[in-house]
């Protein structure tokens, strides 16, 4: 049976239609994220459903952090390893590979969903689906809890305040309603007062409710109490991290490459993969190669244990080298976000600078590699000379396929900022090699401009 024949009775074409009438946005992306996820299952190859599900779940953060009940319940179910809808098990959680078990960000989900107000939202005729989400939400705090310690309740309470604290000026007021009335988070009017002070703006931005409970609480307070709490405001800053599925190098590159390259660079190196057979092979020569890789085996596996873990470990050097301060201690909230980027999955971006460092410790594979993404621009600016002195070098090692491309490159040229004129006696010379290490140029371009004796 496949997946979509199994969502047959779960009302998802209800809650399509509902949403395009009530919702709008926020309940055509969590549809959206619903269906990629329920897709993965059937992703080929299989390491494709990892990105899937990563993406599926990014979009459902976004829409909780916007306000979507619903997408900060499923939140909760994921990461306390439930089905989204109870009886389907065509895809549970932990099998994904990438979505970890993790009681603290699910009890935080669950608790701003359980807490979720429909009439601050501007929702006076919320759907049954929504209602549900905020009931079953509810239901599953106390049993969550049960199953915790108090420092992973309390880290889960700091994790609240840190999600809905980089939000807007009604988030904060959010945070400040509920320590006032200890609904989600523990009863302290000293931090309800923080946060109004924050939520209540001035001018016309001005927050009314946030300005009446500051003057409320003044009141309530003793002097000494206000004034921690004005230093409190005073010295505040944002979250710095977000609870994002994504690193902060993935955000920024994604900030600058429109969805049309995306797709150009999956094309690139699906074209590699095709081409050239067995990348994953220089996958793993290239973590091994950087230290991250400890398996004897290469085998181009890259869902393998060991090749996973060598994996987060390259992808915790690269949150660590983000960081203003990599020497410094993480702190808790730091900690958290390189546990959530390390997923053992290697994303586009992520292979192509594999590559790229790979190639500056002289390993051929990876020089070889890099050094054809740079004449065809495959994730990178192209550019002719780089690339043909990246491709001499891995050359140099008696590397056939190295030979192979510069030969290739030298015969048509490379157009860029920085080209690389065609000459045909050094794509000869570098074809002939080829040959002698044992290529065989499948297309025989080499006949097309050479004549060997």
């Amino acid at each position: 049976m496949t997946v979509w024949r199994k969502m047959k009775g779960l009302g998802l074409a209800a809650a399509v239609s509902a949403g395009a009438l009530i919702g709008g946005t926020a309940f055509a992306d969590y549809d959206n994220a619903l269906r990629a996820y329920l897709s993965a299952k059937e992703a080929q190859p299989s390491t494709a459903a990892g990105p899937i599900v990563l993406n599926a779940m990014n979009i459902w953060q976004k829409s909780a952090e916007a306000g979507d009940v619903r997408s900060a319940r499923v939140l909760g179910d994921l990461y306390s390893d439930r089905d989204i809808y109870v009886g389907d098990a065509d895809l549970q959680p932990s099998e994904t590979g990438v979505i970890p078990i993790d009681p603290v960000r699910a009890l935080a989900w669950y608790t701003i969903a359980a807490t979720h107000d429909f009439t601050d939202f501007n929702d006076a005729d919320p759907s049954p689906e929504e209602i549900s989400a905020r009931a079953f939400a509810q239901l599953r705090l106390p049993e969550l809890r049960q199953q915790m310690t108090d420092a992973q309740v309390g880290r889960a309470h700091q994790l609240v305040v840190d999600i809905l604290s980089a939000g807007t000026q009604y988030d904060l007021a959010r945070v400040g309603e509920m320590f006032a009335q200890g609904n989600g988070l523990p009863k302290d009017n000293v931090s309800a007062l923080v946060h109004y002070y924050l939520a209540r703006g001035q001018g016309r931005g001005a927050n009314q409710t946030a300005a009446e409970e500051v003057n409320r609480l003044e009141q309530l307070l003793g002097s000494l109490e206000v004034q921690a709490a004005r230093q409190r405001a005073d010295a505040w800053e944002p979250p710095r991290f977000r609870v994002s599925e994504l690193s902060r190098a993935e955000e920024a590159q994604a900030a600058q490459l429109t969805e049309l390259q995306y797709q150009e660079l999956r094309e690139g190196l699906a074209r590699l993969d095709r081409d050239f057979g067995a990348i994953t092979r220089r996958a793993q020569e290239a973590l091994r190669v950087l230290g991250f890789y400890w398996d004897s085996t290469i085998d181009g596996d890259l869902n393998s244990r060991a090749s996973r873990d060598a994996i987060r470990r390259f992808q915790g050097s690269l949150f660590m080298e983000a960081l203003p301060n990599p020497n410094a201690v993480l702190t808790e909230a730091q900690e958290t976000r390189r546990s959530e980027v390390q997923t053992g999955i290697l994303s586009d971006l992520q292979r192509v600078e594999l590559m790229r460092r790979g190639a500056e410790r002289d390993h051929p594979g990876s020089m070889h590699i890099y050094g054809v993404m740079l004449a065809e621009g495959i994730g990178v600016r192209t550019n002719g000379a780089d690339a043909i002195k990246m491709l001499k070098a891995a050359a140099e090692q008696d590397y056939a396929l190295a030979h192979f491309s510069a030969g290739y490159y030298y015969a048509r040229g490379i157009t860029a900022a920085q080209p690389l004129e065609a000459n045909r006696t050094e794509a000869c010379y570098h074809f002939s090699r080829a040959q002698i290490l044992g290529y065989r140029d499948r297309d025989e371009n080499h006949k097309t401009y050479c004549s060997f004796q």
